[in-house]
């Protein structure tokens, strides 16, 4: 979305009608940012809406903000699985002048954290799904002893690939969302370890399978 005359205008005027719309989900700090993103806070202060993030991204999954989320953060980046998934090439951070976005290694990458839509996902009714696993490059992603994927918060790095991939929708008429999506890691979460470090819920998953 380009920051036109006529859209600018428009936003002011909404404003003026309804301040609350500046500060629109400051509330809910739900955006998921590109690799690097300093605290909410702190990245909307640094980024200057240059969009050379957007310009760099190879795989088109970094947009501008609507006016949806305020006026504050309108034209500023975030990350959309819709189109594609985080090829972890580090080129946004790299790029970013202001230092909003600051320099992650793909062991360290952190984007958000996966989490199972129960009434959507096709495996949580019906057995028989395994994609999610199957694409998940970290093996964030496991069967419980239902057959159900359970996230490992700690292997996710929250690339979107299993959300991309997700075929919910299409399985069943009744699902109008995916089965899994990526939301901004919560505080309460365990963070992302490197990718050396291996779960030990996965190890005794793999000890009893092969047992």
């Amino acid at each position: 979305m380009k920051l036109t005359r006529r859209t600018f205008l428009s936003a002011a005027a909404a404003v003026c009608v309804s301040p609350d719309s500046l500060f629109a989900d400051n509330k809910e700090d739900t955006l998921l940012r590109p690799p690097g993103a300093l605290s909410e806070n702190s990245f909307l202060a640094r980024c200057n809406r240059c969009q050379k993030c957007v310009q760099i991204c190879p795989t088109n999954i970094i947009i501008p903000a609507s006016f949806e989320h305020g006026l504050l953060k309108a034209n500023t980046p975030v990350i959309s699985f819709k189109r594609s998934y985080c090829n972890s090439c580090l080129k946004c951070s790299e790029i970013c002048p202001t230092g909003a976005l600051q320099p992650v290694t793909k062991e360290t990458l952190d984007i958000g954290l996966a989490v199972i839509i129960e009434k959507d996902c096709v495996a949580w009714d019906w057995t028989g799904c395994t994609v999610c696993v199957d694409n998940c490059p970290t093996k964030a992603i496991f069967l419980d002893e239902y057959k159900r994927p359970v996230i490992i918060p700690e292997k996710c790095n929250g690339c979107g690939i299993c959300e991309l991939k997700c075929p919910s929708i299409s399985l069943r008429s009744s699902i109008l969302g995916k089965g899994i999506i990526v939301r901004k890691r919560p505080s309460d979460a365990p963070p992302r370890k490197a990718e050396t470090v291996i779960s030990t819920k996965e190890e005794n998953i793999e000890k009893n399978t092969s047992d």
